[in-house]
C-alpha cells in the first residue's frame, strides 16, 4: 500500500470512528408475553422495548404490528414519547392505559411500581398476540422497520426473554427467575416470570466493530422503509 492509500485508509477509519450510531438502532424488543391477555388478572398482552444505546430515542409516532409484518396494518404506540439510555418501557394492549397500568402494577409489584417504571399502550383490531405463535414488528414514524422478533407457542405466565437483543429471529428463550433480573409477579392466582420495565445501567459506547454492526442494522432498516 502506498503512502496515499495509507493516508486515505487512516482518514476513513477516523471518519467512521467518529460517526454516531443512529439512536434508533439501539432499540430492542427485550421481552414479550403473549399469554397475559387470557391468563392474568390484568388481562393484557405486552412487550418491552429497551434502549441499549447511550442517547435518548424519540419514539413519537412509532407503531407496532404482529405477524402480518405490515406497517400499513400497524397500530400506534401511545403514552410514551421517548426512551432514555438504559431504560425499558412496557407496552400493553389496551384502550384504557391508566386502568390497565394500575392492574399491571398491582399484579407485578404489589401496587407500588419501582422507580423508573414506564408503560405505554397500543390497541386496535388485528394486532393481538397469539399464544400459538406470533411476532412483534416495530416501525418508526415514517414506516421504517426498526426491529422485529418472532416467537412460537407460549408457556402460560412465562414471558419470552430477548434481553440479548436479537432482531429478526425466532425467540424461544423463556424468562427464568434470577436470570437477567427476572422475578415472580405478586398475583397469587397467576404467578408470572419476567422482568417488565427493568431500567438498566447506561451502556458504554464501543467504537469500531460495534459501530459497524449498528450501522448495518440502521441501514437494513432504511432499506426496509415503507409507507404506513
Amino acid at each position: 500500500m502506498n503512502r496515499m492509500h495509507k493516508t486515505l485508509a487512516a482518514l476513513t477509519a477516523a471518519f467512521l470512528g467518529n460517526i454516531a450510531l443512529p439512536a434508533h438502532a439501539a432499540i430492542i424488543i427485550a421481552e414479550v408475553d403473549p399469554s397475559a391477555s387470557g391468563n392474568t388478572s390484568y388481562a393484557g398482552d405486552w412487550f418491552e422495548l429497551t434502549n441499549t444505546g447511550a442517547s435518548t430515542v424519540d419514539i413519537t409516532d412509532w407503531r407496532m404490528d404482529d405477524n402480518s409484518n405490515s406497517c400499513g396494518l400497524s397500530r400506534a404506540l401511545s403514552g410514551v414519547s421517548s426512551i432514555a439510555p438504559g431504560q425499558s418501557v412496557v407496552f400493553i394492549e389496551t384502550a384504557d392505559l391508566p386502568t390497565k397500568r394500575d392492574a399491571f402494577v398491582a399484579s407485578w409489584f404489589g401496587g407500588v411500581a419501582p422507580a423508573g417504571f414506564t408503560m405505554g399502550s397500543y390497541s386496535g383490531s388485528g394486532v393481538g398476540l397469539s399464544t400459538g405463535g406470533d411476532a412483534v414488528n416495530v416501525f418508526d414514524g415514517v414506516g421504517a422497520l426498526i426491529t422485529r422478533i418472532d416467537f412460537g407457542a407460549s408457556a402460560t405466565n412465562v414471558s419470552f426473554d430477548n434481553a440479548a437483543g436479537f432482531g429478526d429471529v425466532l425467540v424461544s428463550q423463556l424468562s427464568v427467575v434470577g436470570v437477567n433480573g427476572a422475578f415472580l409477579g405478586t398475583d397469587a392466582a397467576h404467578i408470572e416470570t419476567g422482568l417488565p420495565g427493568t431500567v438498566g445501567a447506561v451502556p458504554v459506547p464501543v467504537p469500531g466493530a460495534a459501530w459497524l454492526l449498528g450501522s448495518a442494522l440502521g441501514l437494513g432498516a432504511l432499506r426496509r422503509r415503507r409507507a404506513c
